[in-house]
């Protein structure tokens, strides 16, 4: 299958905005009890539905790569540790001048050497860190999927759905918020075997009915969230959108099918699709987080959900322009080297 699908190039951009719009909304205009104790109001609940849908985003990105596979391992690691360093370098400039126009008490406004180096380091980035650990996986992944039978991959998927969801997200033992590897390794086979066998009767049933488990499964969500009172809490993510919570994967398989049937061959994804990484590198660096909470909190307060959609479509602008910017003359540069 050609890697440059138009429906996943678009699936790529949707995927980063639901990113931007989950960090906007949870940390931003605070309407989801993160920031600040959760209290139950008109405006909260449209802000707890909004983000049952926003918080899929890290999972489809995830399943894209178990659709087609990951082939190599070295060149991706290594291009995207000097991606992130790149980036962090620009975030960590980027800091520095808008601190000498608005500082703020939990960003440093002088240069030193040990700045830089925390802010090229690729883990700032947790999804980035654990998507490297997947790609390093990923060849003893590929040997077990070649020539694998519906029935052996389906048990498989069972066991990994025992043990990440049962294990991990119910008891607590392991991966209990499935901001990890081992998540990530469930996502992945599991649009693998999506592509494998389309027409096993789980495909066929959701695909058929993607916009009904979509929304069946935004209004669990958001009913979880509301009677779990103890992700209301300042500081706590509600386990109603941990990215191993049974709901909010069958969500995340929901929205990738709905992109599936998609019937189209519009390449003007192809503009924007191959720049996404450096806009959730700028826009969750932590040398910027707190600007982009800035920019938010003031918008949403200002404008409502007006002032949102403005915060979100402004971050994920500047932060594309800025990727095109440093990614096309740097990945020039990789390649003349071999990376």
């Amino acid at each position: 299958m050609n890697s440059r699908d138009s429906r996943f190039e678009w699936l790529r951009v949707c995927a980063i905005l639901f990113v931007v719009a989950h960090h906007v909304l949870m940390f931003g205009g605070d309407v989801c009890g993160y920031m600040s104790p959760f209290r139950v109001n008109g405006e909260t609940v449209v802000g707890v539905v909004l983000n049952s849908l926003f918080v899929t985003g890290v999972n489809l990105f995830v399943m894209i790569s178990g659709w087609f596979g990951i082939g190599r391992v070295w060149r991706p690691v290594v291009r995207l540790v000097v991606e992130c360093a790149v980036f962090g370098a620009l975030a960590m400039v980027l800091s520095l001048l808008l601190y000498s126009f608005l500082p703020l008490d939990k960003v440093e406004g002088c240069f030193s050497i040990d700045l830089l180096w925390r802010s090229v380091r690729f883990t700032n980035w947790w999804f980035v860190t654990h998507y490297l650990m997947l790609v390093l996986a990923a060849p003893l992944l590929e040997a077990a999927l070649k020539n694998v039978g519906r029935r052996s991959l389906e048990h498989v998927l069972v066991c990994m759905l025992l043990f990440n969801c049962l294990f991990g997200f119910c008891w607590g033992y392991v991966n209990a918020s499935g901001y990890n590897v081992v998540n990530f390794i469930m996502i992945y086979l599991l649009a693998r075997y999506m592509r494998l066998f389309p027409m096993a009767v789980v495909n066929r049933l959701i695909c058929q009915r993607a916009w009904v488990v979509i929304v069946v499964c935004m209004a669990l969500a958001t009913v979880w969230f509301l009677l779990d009172k103890s992700g209301w809490a300042a500081g706590r993510l509600s386990r109603a959108w941990s990215y191993n919570n049974p709901v909010i994967v069958l969500e995340s398989v929901a929205v990738f099918s709905l992109f599936l049937k998609l019937r189209c061959d519009d390449k003007r994804a192809e503009r924007f699709a191959p720049y996404v990484l450096g806009v959730y590198l700028l826009q969750s660096a932590p040398s910027l987080v707190y600007y982009r909470n800035v920019l938010g909190s003031w918008l949403f307060d200002n404008y409502g959900y007006v002032g949102f959609m403005v915060a979100v479509a402004v971050l994920a602008v500047v932060c594309f322009v800025l990727s095109v910017a440093v990614l096309v003359p740097l990945r020039r540069a990789m390649c003349l080297v071999g990376i």
